[in-house]
Formats: C-alpha cells, sequence, structure tokens
C-alpha cells in the first residue's frame, strides 16, 4: 500500500497543487478513502481517513470489538494512544479515542476511532473550552498514512 499511497499523493499534490482533495483507492479488504485537507512532498494533513469494507457489513460486536483492539495495539505510532470508550452492541458500533488526550491553550485534541459494521474511520478533533467540538486537520508523514492504510487494511478479517 506505501507504494500506491505515495504514487496518488504524489498525483493530487500536483492536480491540486498542493490544497484540499479526496484520495479513493481498492485495497484488498475494500475501498480506502481520506479527505485531505492538504498534501506536501513529506506528508499530508487529512479530515478523515475511512476504510470501507464489506467484510464488516453483518460483523457482530465481538468482531467489531476485536477489530478495534487489533487497531488499538497497532497504531502505537500515532501522537496519543487510543483506547475503546464506548461499544454499543444496539448500534453495533464500538468507539475509541485518544487516551489521553493532548491539552494545549487552544483546547482538547483527540483522535476518534470508529469500527461499525462496513466502515473503519478515524478523525481528528479540537475542543475547546465551552465550545462543540471540530474536526481538525491531523498531520502525518506519507510514511505514517501509508502505515495506516496498511493497518486498517490488516485489520479487517
Amino acid at each position: 500500500m506505501h507504494a500506491q499511497i505515495n504514487n496518488e499523493l504524489d498525483r493530487l499534490a500536483i492536480s491540486h497543487h498542493g490544497g484540499a482533495c479526496q484520495l479513493s483507492l481498492p485495497t484488498p479488504a475494500g475501498t480506502l478513502a481520506v479527505e485531505l485537507d492538504s498534501v506536501g512532498p513529506l506528508a499530508c494533513a487529512f479530515t478523515t481517513l475511512a476504510l470501507r469494507a464489506d467484510a464488516l457489513a453483518s460483523a457482530t460486536i465481538d468482531e467489531l470489538t476485536a477489530i478495534a483492539n487489533d487497531l488499538s495495539d497497532r497504531l502505537s505510532y500515532l501522537l496519543e494512544a487510543i483506547s475503546p470508550v464506548e461499544i454499543d452492541q444496539d448500534m453495533c458500533v464500538v468507539q475509541m479515542r485518544s487516551s489521553p488526550p493532548e491539552q494545549s491553550s487552544q483546547g482538547t485534541f483527540y483522535y476518534e476511532l470508529v469500527v461499525r459494521q462496513g466502515a473503519i474511520e478515524l478523525c481528528r478533533y479540537q475542543k475547546a473550552t465551552g465550545a462543540i467540538r471540530q474536526t481538525v486537520p491531523a498531520t502525518v508523514t506519507r510514511q505514517v498514512m501509508g502505515r495506516l492504510a496498511d493497518d486498517f487494511v490488516a485489520a479487517v478479517p
């Protein structure tokens, strides 16, 4: 996946002059869809990274929890560790967040990873004191983007 990701990021950097764009790649597990805020020669910033996988369409909550736990172990290279915060058996969704989140003068920043029937999705949020949370770009190196793609694909049985 690393080579495919890099080739696509190179193409998008040229065609969108490094600005906002979408990346969509077929993978053995499903379709990787990334909403990119910017693309540079060494890094990119994404607002949403998702893997849409038919194999997850009828997954049970136990299977989704196992995938979430696997991803929690795999994604140790992100800014913060990610751990489960809610398992909704009725909706068949596992929600995970940064633990602990990043605290700064601008508020709290954290990753949120949602594993649900049909998809795995990663976003980064900012919550300023007294305000509602907002999606913010997560800046990662191209190598980390490739690794995220590999780990999402590997997590799908």
